[in-house]
């Protein structure tokens, strides 16, 4: 297993599910900190065919999950709002890995063509699969929010 200094990962996490937990679990085991860029309010409505959770709910949500689920040291995780897909991971030298899922690692090729233009080290991009749930469908918040809405009527 890579061991990494201080390791990326983002998202919107809306609502926490397996893919989470697992992007999570593996940022957790690779990195001594751990660096969490949430999207802001603005920006995740931005793309979002839903209206998310407020940011604070959303962060206090992953909190309990990091802490409670993952027994992630508190003081190991750092949580920011970001405000566009790229987050800190361009300009932080601190960051020297990135854990992403096949959706999104085109994203950290980006980030490490961005970094290598400005003078840092490319990051090690660690990716974990595509999380289905019993029927094959990839696992998203926006699955769980349509079954949930199913559920209901």
């Amino acid at each position: 297993m890579i061991r990494l200094h201080k390791v990326a990962l983002g998202g919107t996490f809306d609502t926490i599910h397996s893919g989470h937990i697992m992007l999570l679990y593996t940022a957790v085991k690779h990195g001594e900190r751990v660096l969490i860029g949430v999207t802001s309010d603005e920006f995740a409505q931005s793309y979002k065919s839903y209206r998310v959770r407020p940011f604070e709910e959303r962060v206090n949500q992953l909190l309990i999950t990091l802490t409670r689920e993952l027994q992630a040291d508190r003081g190991s995780v750092i949580i920011e709002k970001i405000s566009d897909p790229y987050g800190p991971a361009i300009s932080d030298p601190s960051i020297d890995g990135i854990v992403v899922s096949p959706e999104t690692l085109q994203r950290a090729f980006e980030i490490n063509d961005i970094r290598v233009k400005n003078g840092l080290n490319p990051l090690t991009i660690v990716s974990i699969p595509i999380i289905k749930d019993g029927y094959g469908i990839k696992l998203s918040s926006t699955l769980i929010r349509s079954r949930m809405r199913n559920t209901k009527q």
